[in-house]
């Protein structure tokens, strides 16, 4: 049997743990946010994005500038402010750490709704609700080099479900409620072409022809302006469904 962290077994037991990642970092027990030494808050949100790391992996990734045998250290003194404070989060088998199962963590829910809309049979799952926390920043406020990545993968596989929920509610008619969901995206990702044709596709569909052309328009404008480009074929076809015939006009006044 793996070697749980110090008193992981019993402590825990009958209280609802939870971890906030989406925003400030936060710690509940039972809805009571415990405050933790920044240091252990660092090692529980790489453990938690990470997965289960091996000791040396930690220390590297936490304090990649830091001389192995001083980052090794840290990671000690993390570990054990960690398992003082919150010890029923982690479990520790030899020299890999990882979250205990029990604990809720946000960005597991938003990965499992990511999970659901990507991976659901359009025809027969319905668009279910996204988690409150879609669009939020990962650990927001922290500068740390190891995020880098799980922030734009968190952000693209967002974007990627809030198309794909709007573009499901589209094909069934449901215009209104797909617009939140082509917001959202756009939010998520300034310059996605895709999200903001959908913006556009739902104004057309709602014959609402003076907002998706202002849609139009801001998106070309910001696309030349901030990266020299034109929009693609798929921009210019959406709008095309309402000037098949003629040259786009202007903003509208």
């Amino acid at each position: 049997m793996p070697q749980a962290a110090r008193g992981n077994t019993s402590a825990g037991q009958g209280r609802r743990q939870q971890l906030r990642l989406m925003g400030p970092l936060q710690v509940r027990h039972d809805g009571a946010i415990t405050v933790i030494p920044h240091s252990a808050g660092r090692l529980l949100a790489a453990i938690a994005l990470i997965g289960p790391i091996s000791r040396t992996r930690a220390a590297s990734v936490l304090w990649p500038d830091t001389e192995t045998a001083r980052a090794a250290a840290n990671l000690r003194s993390a570990l054990s402010r960690l398992t003082d404070t919150v010890v029923t989060f982690i479990d520790v088998s030899g020299d890999v750490m990882a979250m205990n199962e029990n604990v809720e963590v946000d960005v597991q829910e938003v990965h499992n709704w990511i999970n659901a809309i990507i991976y659901a049979e359009p025809h027969k799952t319905p668009v279910a609700a996204p988690p409150a926390v879609i669009g939020n920043e990962l650990l927001a406020g922290w500068d740390e080099a190891w995020l880098a990545e799980p922030r734009e993968r968190l952000k693209l596989l967002q974007t990627h479900a809030l198309e794909t929920a709007a573009e499901r509610l589209i094909a069934a008619g449901k215009t209104a409620e797909a617009l939140p969901y082509a917001l959202s995206a756009v939010q998520a990702q300034p310059w996605s072409e895709s999200a903001n044709r959908l913006i556009i596709e739902i104004h057309a569909r709602r014959g609402d022809p003076s907002n998706a052309l202002r849609r139009f328009h801001r998106f070309k404008d910001s696309l030349e302006k901030e990266l020299g480009v034109q929009p693609g074929p798929d921009m210019l076809a959406a709008i095309r469904q309402l000037y098949p015939f003629g040259t786009i006009p202007p903003v509208p006044e």
